[in-house]
């Protein structure tokens, strides 16, 4: 491995770390703030004094060796000669009714996309179109069209390049059986301006002046988060698997799953992996969805969640854009009783969730729990007792996504060769409950709800 420590930039939609991993990918160093926007556009400005700050208190205590970005997806850079040819936009800006409908009948079929139709701006070429409508002549004039992750890339060394696994993250832009730009991107011309795909582990150079670096720093091209948060377990994985990396979206990587059995319209996707592989996929908001039920803190344990279940106190989806229940609108349904019961509901409801999103992406023996929810006991115990037959396993740290991305550091030159890296999850045990009815109860009212359009 590289001597030196690692650098990570994780740019999430809420909140923005820059992490430090000595050799041993031990978390040496955290910085953090929130992720600011305006409602329609990213504050690059905000985020790039976040990185320089932080990097020089990290610099002042270790020696940087290399700088590691990765973010959240949906989210491009339109680059002019300069600099940016207009602000990132943020993809939960709406986009007018009429563009978004002129944009459904030419976006590719999900057969060759494996991107669903998503509201607000989570589809890329969405956002992407209706800024082509709305400023006509700025793509004529654009010098490249970057994907978040390689936007900081960018800024660190000034060399312009793209990541398969931003590409291909429910973009409309990438055709993943292909392994090139979509239809769309053709049409639209927005394909001359994508940089060749890179390996999310290739050094596009060294840090510029303007860190003020004491010494010389590899900037590596980086990487779509939850594919960053996949990636340890690739390299750490013996045996099939897949993944629920949690955090503000809980995205479900079945990397033995059928592609051509996913529902088009179930929020469903072909994520593509750090190697450039199509990996079966299904999602919702989960975070957000949690705030809503509960809000941010609290407590719960087995006697709250008991009593969820005794007095058929349900939360029916959705309570954030996107998921398996595209349409539905979010309600609780029976009288809470206190916020502990708030809080065991939201545990249970995102156990709920999470099964749904995992049955559309076909069978799993072997699940791994990534991100702050592999901290929630009572999410994990639900979990495991809704799967019977699935082991379930969470990761011994909060930082998956931060460890992924910092194991591209010390990549091996082979491209298919993979980095030593020694996983470890602690086994989650089944609760004491009985939830089978409960949860045959709640799919029954969904179902409901789904009909009805409600």
């Amino acid at each position: 491995m590289h001597s030196g420590v690692t650098a990570v930039l994780d740019i999430g939609k809420t909140n923005s770390k820059v992490l430090a991993f000595d050799t041993a990918l031990n978390l040496v160093a955290t910085c953090d703030t929130a992720s600011v926007s305006d409602g329609a556009h990213l504050d690059t400005t905000h985020g790039w004094a976040f990185i320089q700050a932080s990097l020089k208190t990290i610099a002042k205590r270790f020696r940087l060796s290399a700088i590691v970005p990765t973010t959240h997806g949906a989210t491009f850079a339109v680059m002019g000669k300069s600099g940016l040819a207009h602000p990132i936009i943020d993809y939960e800006q709406p986009i007018p009714a009429a563009i978004s409908a002129d944009y459904d009948r030419l976006r590719p079929d999900f057969a060759e996309s494996f991107s669903p139709a998503l509201p607000l701006g989570l589809n890329a070429g969405r956002q992407l179109f209706a800024l082509d409508r709305s400023l006509p002549g700025l793509f004529e004039s654009a010098r490249a069209l970057i994907a978040y992750p390689q936007y900081w890339a960018w800024k660190l060394g000034g060399e312009l390049a793209l990541d398969v696994s931003s590409l291909g993250c429910h973009t409309d832009l990438w055709a993943p059986l292909k392994g090139g730009p979509s239809s769309l991107s053709a049409t639209m011309g927005w394909d001359r301006l994508l940089p060749p795909a890179s390996p999310a582990w290739t050094v596009l150079g060294e840090a510029g002046p303007a860190l003020g670096l004491p010494g010389p720093c590899r900037i590596l091209t980086g990487i779509h988060d939850s594919n960053a948060a996949l990636l340890r377990y690739i390299a750490g994985s013996r045996e099939p698997f897949a993944l629920v990396s949690t955090g503000t979206w809980f995205v479900c990587f079945n990397p033995e799953g059928d592609l051509s059995g996913l529902p088009a319209g179930r929020d469903t996707l072909a994520n593509v992996d750090a190697l450039g592989r199509p990996v079966a996929s299904a999602r919702f908001m989960g975070g957000r969805e949690y705030a809503a039920i509960a809000g941010l803190d609290g407590q719960a344990g087995i006697e709250e969640l008991r009593a969820v279940v005794a007095t058929g106190l349900f939360a029916l989806p959705c309570f954030a854009a996107g998921g398996p229940f595209v349409g539905a609108r979010g309600v609780v349904r029976g009288a809470p009783s206190g916020q502990a019961q708030l809080t065991a509901l939201a545990e249970l409801y995102c156990a709920l969730m999470t099964c749904e999103c995992l049955a559309l992406t076909g069978p799993v023996r072997k699940l791994y729990v990534d991100g702050p929810f592999a901290t929630h006991p009572l999410y994990l115990g639900a979990l495991a007792t809704l799967l019977p037959e699935t082991r379930i396993l969470a990761a011994q740290d909060r930082h998956g996504t931060g460890i992924g991305a910092a194991l591209l550091a010390h990549w091996p030159s082979e491209a298919g060769l993979l980095p030593d890296y020694a996983l470890a999850a602690q086994g989650i045990p089944a609760l004491d409950l009985d939830l089978g009815p409960y949860q045959q109860t709640w799919r029954g009212m969904v179902a409901e709800r789904m009909i009805s359009g409600g």
